[in-house]
């Protein structure tokens, strides 16, 4: 089972737990610093969605040489692949 958070909403608590605790000794701003650091990094949990007009497989039409099914240049699926302008 996947545990999505939000990358600023764990940023931000990781602000205000540094906030509160930065008055004790052995808890370094360096330390927070280089967390929110770190959190920045990870990927998004978010799959990147890719229109039908943006894919490999569209071929401008109307149809889909994956499906093989009528689609409109808006639509997207979970099979898609950007298409690369080379």
């Amino acid at each position: 089972m996947s545990d999505m958070i939000y990358r600023q909403a764990a940023i931000e608590v990781l602000r205000n737990r540094w906030l509160k605790t930065r008055n004790y000794e052995g808890i370094g701003e360096d330390i927070a610093e280089e967390c929110e650091i770190y959190l920045k990094t990870l990927p998004s949990a978010q799959p990147e969605i890719i229109r039908c007009k943006d894919c490999k497989h569209w071929d401008g039409v109307d149809t889909c040489d994956v499906i093989d099914a009528p689609v409109w240049d808006n639509d997207f699926c979970s099979m898609a692949e950007r298409r690369s302008d080379e």
